[in-house]
């Protein structure tokens, strides 16, 4: 066994697992970390033509497994979203929710952690963290690491908050009163493509007036919370942290919402995070920091500041590692893949009802049903963006897999380069190429060996 498949971790060739080495962290009283069963093989050293065929082999057809289960939980997610845009629009905000639209998504969500469970590859994980980087805050939320992100040292990694974060907030010019609630006509407020014009009732009061425009605000699909600040002024704030995120408004009549009557302004610019990981920078996204790429230790991994000063962050590395390429030239690659178990899934979420992941939504209000909505599309969106990096890794793997065989070989059956190929041929593809290896293995050449 050489060096570089000892290095190569849980899984690969017969080297060491991961959490077996002196650098791996314990096992924390109360939690357990998801651990890579069964094992691949991947060859490692001096590679022929063969050996790394069968290492890209195996990475593509890993792939393919893991992207047809990630389809199955992209439909899912689409069609509980689906759902509760449909109850959102027909719903009555004076009433309460359906109470079937929970046990329809719980439904979707318990399909989901079922496909979780079976996505596996020789007896390995998946989608349930097993791939990638597993990990447990104290303190801070663990979200997801990279494919370079190293296991923790026993005492976790600290998490130090540099610079809070904060919402993107518009203060209106002046305290709030009847006199100046009975002089304005009609006030604005839209975020993005969302928008609502009000116009103030002849009688209207300061509460009826906050009432409706949270009720306005809800029905337009505003991710925003409205009231009295300390001052006494009228106050829209954004649910959501960070710089990203912006709305505008006016009041039309009056400074009640904007400085200037008439005059549409745009919120105050909310702050993203700052801090460190390990002792290493990261870059900040609302509450979240992530670890830059070339970190030497915690490289892409995230993790979300709920409050207080910080934390501790312990993870533990299970990135698939293989070698490809002929010779001892070839790279050692590292694929890590997320866990999309719905108890993970919306981690990296504010919302008002407090949800923690899609595992604990509730629907017993209509603003958890927004809130719910809200978290599902998000998690849409990035379960779509997975799906197309693995597609792009299948087709990358593929196509290495051609090269190899046209520089390991007079393999003249092999078609030509073609950057078309698309992941529906992936699993013809792999056919072909396990074909062309055991035809290599018959000729007369290799037979004298």
């Amino acid at each position: 066994m050489t060096d570089l498949s000892r290095q190569a971790g849980a899984g690969f060739g017969r080297g060491h697992p991961a959490w077996e080495s002196k650098d791996s962290p314990p096992v924390i009283e109360g939690f357990r970390f998801h651990r890579p069963g069964g094992w691949l093989r991947f060859e490692s050293g001096w590679l022929s033509g063969e050996q790394c065929l069968r290492n890209l082999e195996t990475v593509v057809s890993l792939l393919q497994k893991a992207m047809e289960g990630l389809s199955g939980i992209d439909r899912l997610i689409t069609d509980a979203v689906a759902a509760v845009k449909e109850i959102s629009r027909r719903g009555d905000p004076g009433g309460k929710p359906p109470g079937d639209i929970a046990g329809y998504v719980n439904l979707r969500l318990d399909q989901i952690d079922e496909i979780v469970r079976q996505s596996r590859f020789h007896g390995r994980g998946l989608l349930d963290g097993q791939s990638g980087v597993t990990g447990i805050g104290v303190g801070i939320d663990f979200i997801r690491g990279g494919p370079n992100t190293r296991s923790s040292p026993p005492e976790g990694y600290e998490v130090t908050v540099d610079v809070l974060p904060s919402r993107a907030i518009m203060k209106g010019g002046v305290a709030v009163d009847e006199a100046w609630v009975r002089a304005e006509e009609e006030i604005f407020l839209a975020e993005g493509e969302q928008f609502f014009r009000y116009r103030l009732e002849p009688e209207e009061t300061v509460s009826t007036l906050l009432k409706a425009l949270r009720e306005e605000s809800q029905v337009a699909g505003l991710d925003v919370e409205i009231g009295i600040s300390a001052q006494g002024h009228l106050a829209v704030r954004h649910n959501q942290y960070g710089s990203q995120y912006k709305f505008k408004g006016c009041s039309f009549k009056t400074p009640l919402l904007s400085h200037r009557p008439g005059k549409v302004e745009r919120s105050w610019k909310g702050r993203d995070i700052q801090g460190r990981l390990g002792g290493e920078p990261t870059f900040g996204i609302g509450r979240m920091l992530i670890g830059y790429l070339d970190n030497e230790n915690t490289s892409e991994l995230t993790v979300m500041w709920r409050n207080g000063g910080g934390g501790r962050c312990h993870v533990v590395q299970n990135a698939l590692r293989f070698q490809e390429g002929i010779g001892a030239a070839g790279d050692l690659e590292s694929l890590a893949l997320p866990s999309f178990e719905s108890r993970q899934l919306g981690r990296w979420m504010d919302t008002v009802s407090g949800f923690r992941s899609l595992a604990n939504i509730s629907f017993d209000t209509w603003q958890q049903v927004r809130d719910a909505l809200y978290q599902m599309m998000a998690v849409s969106f990035e379960v779509e963006e997975w799906l197309e990096r693995g597609e792009a890794w299948i087709k990358r793997y593929q196509n290495r897999a051609l090269a190899c065989l046209r520089e390991g070989g007079d393999f003249r059956a092999v078609p030509p380069h073609d950057d078309e190929v698309t992941v529906e041929q992936a699993e013809q593809m792999a056919r072909e190429l396990r074909e062309m290896i055991q035809g290599s293995l018959k000729t007369p050449e290799h037979s004298a060996r």
